[in-house]
């Protein structure tokens, strides 16, 4: 089983941890073939390291999913954090974590959702407290600050809202019964569903802000 390089890494492979080297190609694996596919002793063959010294850090599967998991969920709040920080309106930021998770998306195969949905409980279970503690509240502060600039519709409700773009998520990576990936991309389907949300709970001047951030002409 070989696999590229993902699009994160931790830190440079030459300075990596032993501990840090098995839980980057772990997650580089699951993320091209889903969790469940990929077993300790293809975890050790890609690092060319025994099995045995994998143990001596982490004594199952689960330990690494569940670390990958409380690291990347770090890691998205730091996201967040920053592509605040650099943003010129909501509008901005939302085209700028869309641009992210497009990027993220096209790396990920769509049975690593389903895979942590129906065999990590432990995992799912810290990915859904991460949405309903931090992203919920990102959200909200997010369409309340465009409500008073103008650019999101006054009767919007942002509970309402940001619980709703969290349903989108829900259904777009656990969805696999009743939404299917194979007329669309799984990147596709993610931009489309984001674009929907934000045109939705844009004013017109909102709108315009989302044709500058795509460089679309008005006329378009």
């Amino acid at each position: 089983m070989q696999v590229k390089k993902s699009f994160h890494s931790f830190v440079p492979s030459n300075k990596m941890k032993p501990q840090e080297k098995i839980l980057k190609t772990a997650l580089d694996l699951f993320f091209k073939f889903g969790i469940k596919r990929v077993t300790m002793d293809e975890i050790a063959k890609e690092l060319g390291m025994s099995k045995k010294t994998i143990y001596q850090f982490y004594k199952e599967k689960d330990d690494i999913v569940n670390q990958l998991c409380d690291i990347e969920m770090c890691r998205h709040e730091q996201e967040f954090e920053e592509t605040h920080k650099k943003s010129k309106d909501p509008v901005h930021e939302i085209m700028l974590l869309s641009e992210q998770m497009t990027d993220m998306m096209q790396h990920i195969n769509p049975v690593f959702f389903l895979d942590m949905q129906k065999y990590y409980p432990t995992a799912l279970q810290r990915f859904q407290k991460f949405k309903r503690e931090y992203a919920f509240n990102q959200i909200k502060r997010n369409i309340v600050k465009g409500k008073e600039l103008g650019v999101y519709r006054d009767d919007i409700d942002p509970d309402f809202a940001s619980n709703y773009r969290l349903n989108q998520v829900d259904m777009f990576m656990f969805g696999k019964t009743t939404y299917a990936f194979d007329k669309i991309s799984f990147t596709k389907a993610h931009e489309l569903l984001l674009d929907m949300f934000v045109h939705g709970v844009c004013t017109i001047k909102g709108h315009k802000l989302i044709n500058k951030y795509k460089q679309i002409k008005e006329e378009d």
